[in-house]
């Protein structure tokens, strides 16, 4: 039987810049979240550029570099979560484990959505605050998943 975990070819909306880079899950073994780490530092370092480069009369090329660094990061993390997950199950339980990842980080992209549009919709204050609130709660949670991703156990559990 042919293992699954290593990695899916699918183009997810918000991973469209990551498309030329090859999937690095493919090559990392399992339980190895090095690169979620990493793709965790970039995501937020692209946010954090985001909150110091851009302003309320900013052109478009201002969000270039942060929008640029958060793609990438989020591909390298997603890719490399789903290696993680999926390898820490036996084959026979594949398809359970890939419907109930995708599910959860289907789940988890909608709740951002949300939470970033409600503090951009309901902070009705002039001067940039409210995108500088969505972008600064999507960098705490971000910073959140990087403890999270230290925390991952480098072997597996026997």
């Amino acid at each position: 039987m042919a293992n699954t975990a290593r990695g899916s070819t699918a183009v997810r909306p918000g991973e469209q810049g990551t498309q030329p880079i090859p999937n690095p899950s493919r090559s990392v073994p399992p339980l190895r979240p090095g690169l979620i780490i990493s793709g965790f530092v970039v995501t937020a370092t692209g946010m954090a550029l985001q909150l110091a480069l851009v302003r309320e009369d900013s052109s478009v090329l201002s969000f270039v570099p942060g929008l640029l660094l958060m793609g990438l990061g989020v591909g390298v993390m997603l890719t490399s979560s789903v290696n993680v997950v999926q390898s820490s199950f036996p084959d026979t339980d594949q398809g359970d484990i890939s419907g109930l990842s995708r599910s959860v980080s289907n789940l988890g992209s909608s709740l951002g959505t949300a939470l970033a549009g409600s503090i951009l919709v309901a902070a009705a204050i002039p001067g940039g605050i409210p995108y500088a609130l969505a972008t600064g709660a999507l960098l705490v949670i971000a910073l959140i998943g990087l403890v999270l991703a230290i925390l991952i156990p480098r072997q597996r559990a026997c």
